[in-house]
């Protein structure tokens, strides 16, 4: 087997990429990006087995772009308000330097078929640390006794649908700012401040 090409993998991740938000999921196919990378078919295959493993390539490239920006986050964790501030801070920060990567995991996420098909919390050290402060936080009776992976869905969702919403400019959005945002979350997530 001939060695793979990074550049040309990573062209067919920004394509699919592309093709995902303008179309969907479902609208993207290996034919369309073949054509938008202006190569053959052959050629994806040759990167990913199957349409399902194209996109899972890129959900996994956008997750791991995430991870990297929340990582450090975690380590300012002192208390769990530092908690939710430095993620919120890390997320809004991201979707500022990323938008695409969001919308993209955004797409991922709403998608109840797929769902099961993302990594789990266990394969990703970032998510694993993140979730094992929200349970630690929650024995301590810091955090809402709530499934934590729902509290990091809303947090996620009340980030996504804000930058969302300054990116397509929405007049409501001058009305608010990310200390405003992050205290929401705060005020759903803590049972104290």
């Amino acid at each position: 087997m001939k060695p793979k090409n990074e550049t040309v993998r990573r062209q067919i991740i920004d394509a699919a990429t592309d093709l995902i938000i303008e179309t969907g999921i479902a609208g993207t196919s290996t034919v369309k990006v073949a054509k938008r990378i202006n190569g053959a078919q052959s050629n994806i295959y040759s990167y990913f087995k199957s349409k399902e493993a194209l996109i899972a390539g890129v959900f996994d490239y956008h997750q791991k772009l995430i991870t990297a920006t929340l990582a450090p986050a975690l380590e300012d964790a002192t208390s769990p308000k530092a908690l939710i501030t430095s993620v919120a801070s890390a997320l809004f920060e991201f979707a500022t330097t990323h938008p695409t990567s969001i919308q993209i995991i955004a797409a991922f996420r709403a998608q109840p078929s797929l769902r099961h098909q993302l990594p789990a919390i266990d394969e990703n050290d970032v998510f694993t640390k993140l979730f094992g402060l929200f349970r630690r936080y929650q024995q301590d009776g810091l955090i809402k006794p709530i499934p934590a992976e729902f509290l990091a869905e809303a947090t996620f969702s009340i980030i996504v649908d804000y930058c969302n919403a300054k990116l397509a400019g929405e007049a409501y959005t001058s009305a608010l700012d990310e200390t405003t945002v992050a205290q929401l979350i705060a005020d759903l997530v803590l049972l104290r401040a």
